[in-house]
């Protein structure tokens, strides 16, 4: 499974960043190679950004995406990829990740 963050830094101990589409890097992390992927965002538009990022983590594979609260447009991108999204917590994308897996028994 993989899963998408948006992150301050890149390192998995960075907070999560609370701007999804304009977030500084976006991680995508692989379930099943304990793997962290860190990718500087390529999005700078004003108007539409959340889709795009929805795209692309939907491109690289990403099935859940845990993330601050999506905007409308966002969100229905998220349910027509067939994107799991859970709501971020306020630490960093590693503990993020771990309260998930465990939450999700996986």
């Amino acid at each position: 499974m993989k899963i998408g963050l948006c992150a301050k830094q890149e390192i998995k101990s960075s907070q999560v960043d609370d701007r999804f589409a304009r977030a500084a890097f976006f991680v995508i992390y692989d379930s099943s190679t304990s793997e962290y992927i860190f990718l500087k965002n390529p999005f700078d538009v004003e108007h539409g950004a959340g889709p795009k990022v929805i795209e692309f983590f939907a491109e690289k594979g990403v099935t859940v995406l845990i993330a601050p609260t999506l905007g409308p447009n966002a969100q229905k991108a998220a349910q027509m990829a067939g994107m799991s999204t859970y709501e971020q917590n306020q630490s960093s994308v590693e503990e993020n990740i771990k309260a998930f897996l465990e939450k999700h028994k996986i």
